[in-house]
């Protein structure tokens, strides 16, 4: 029973994963926490199943759409983020917290409110294996999430530690100004992670659509508990973004069983305060030492 949870809770943390990835690559590079995260990867799902209706195949559908959410980032960036860049981190903040909800207003309008069904990538019988542990279900779409989740980490450590974009990503990480003494663009760096995390957000949205339904609400949770697994790993660690997501996964699930399914978000926010005032820096972040 408890084997088959934690199988569960891993299935559900690969999208707190993500999520956390998205969030976590943007605030690690720029220092802004984007509200607009859920909402942008929403918005996509939207086009999507407007391209799904004229009969275009999901496989295709999804090549397209990460393809707009990239670009969407990258608009995002340039017109709204790098204007206010000499500008607070509060500002940028709140500028993503209007495009949250310009993106809820205009999909309101545009497809109504109604929830809508979503195809699964990959569709088909899902995988069982009994033994002395009991039964255990593998959904292949939950399989394919959990693939895309390794492939997607195994390219950002290969792009971070071994490309001339992964230096330049850790260095305007560190010190944007450094980083643009020694000639890095900063600017092109920036529209990259925004690129990166737009499409992350896309992403997430088109395989959680099937079970969650197309709605306008459909990446809030989604979008809180990224940020609860981001807080629990470290908000300027990768690993710890990616391990935070599932480790949550499996403690919501188990709440969720042994105790009471309405706890759920209660527990992921009570988490967030207690690892604030625990270990602000997270599980896997590293305290900062100020020279004073």
């Amino acid at each position: 029973m408890l084997l088959n949870q934690i199988i569960l809770g891993l299935s559900t943390g690969v999208f707190y994963s993500l999520a956390a990835l998205g969030l976590v690559l943007i605030y690690k590079v720029t220092g802004v926490v984007n509200f607009a995260f859920g909402n942008m990867g929403m918005f996509m799902i939207y086009i999507a199943y407007s391209l799904i209706s004229v009969k275009l195949s999901p496989f295709y559908t999804l090549l397209i759409i990460l393809g707009l959410a990239a670009g969407f980032g990258w608009i995002v960036e340039r017109l709204t983020m790098r204007p206010l860049k000499h500008l607070s981190h509060g500002s940028m903040l709140i500028v993503t917290l209007g495009i949250m909800m310009i993106l809820e207003g205009l999909v309101t309008q545009i497809w109504g409110t109604d929830y809508k069904g979503f195809p699964e990538l990959v569709a088909g019988k899902p995988y069982v294996l009994k033994g002395n542990f009991g039964i255990l279900v593998f959904r292949k779409q939950d399989i394919l999430a959990f693939d895309l989740l390794l492939l997607i980490s195994l390219v950002l450590f290969i792009l971070l530690k071994y490309t001339k974009l992964g230096i330049a990503l850790r260095t305007t990480s560190e010190d944007e100004e450094t980083a643009q003494l020694m000639g890095i663009n900063t600017n092109f760096v920036s529209s990259m992670v925004w690129m990166m995390g737009a499409s992350i957000a896309a992403l997430i949205a088109f395989l959680s659509a099937p079970k969650t339904y197309v709605s306008p609400v459909m990446m809030i949770h989604y979008q809180i508990e990224g940020f609860t697994a981001a807080v629990l790993g470290g908000f300027t660690s990768i690993p710890g973004a990616i391990f935070g997501g599932l480790i949550l996964g499996v403690l919501e699930n188990i709440v969720a069983t042994y105790i009471s399914n309405e706890l759920k978000t209660t527990f992921s926010l009570l988490l967030i305060v207690m690892i604030l005032l625990i270990r602000p820096e997270g599980v896997f972040g590293k305290a900062k030492v100020k020279r004073v």
